[in-house]
């Protein structure tokens, strides 16, 4: 967030419209015109120029088709009336949260209640 307390994104879209217009912008003239900030409006016209390719997080330690196939084995557990547990792996104690969290809010992945094998003993 920029600390000039008069910040305005429209004055700061315009400057990074003209200042990609030009084939060599003097970016410290244009954030004059404008009163923008220099650094600002250098660094937004490098990200406009520079073309940004979608990659996977790193910090995951599934990649995103193996996600899926979770999604869908958990689905599958939870259709036979089973908690789906997870092996001995090298991941964050507290993974499985962060996973949780990260999946869509409409996969609805809610806790299962196991059914006893012999529910007339009970």
């Amino acid at each position: 967030m920029p600390k000039k307390d008069n910040f305005d994104e429209a004055r700061l879209a315009e400057a990074i419209k003209i200042a990609l217009a030009q084939k060599k912008p003097n970016i410290a003239k244009i954030a004059r015109e404008f009163d923008v900030s220099r650094t600002t409006l250098s660094d937004r016209v490098k990200k406009a120029i520079t073309p940004t390719t979608p990659t996977e997080s790193r910090r995951n330690a599934l990649t995103s088709y193996q996600e899926r196939a979770l999604v869908a084995w958990i689905h599958q557990m939870c259709n036979w009336n089973l908690p789906p547990t997870r092996q001995d792996r090298q991941v964050g104690k507290n993974w499985a949260y962060s996973f949780m969290a990260r999946i869509p809010a409409h996969i609805n992945l809610a806790p299962v209640k196991q059914k006893t094998k012999e529910l007339r003993r009970i």
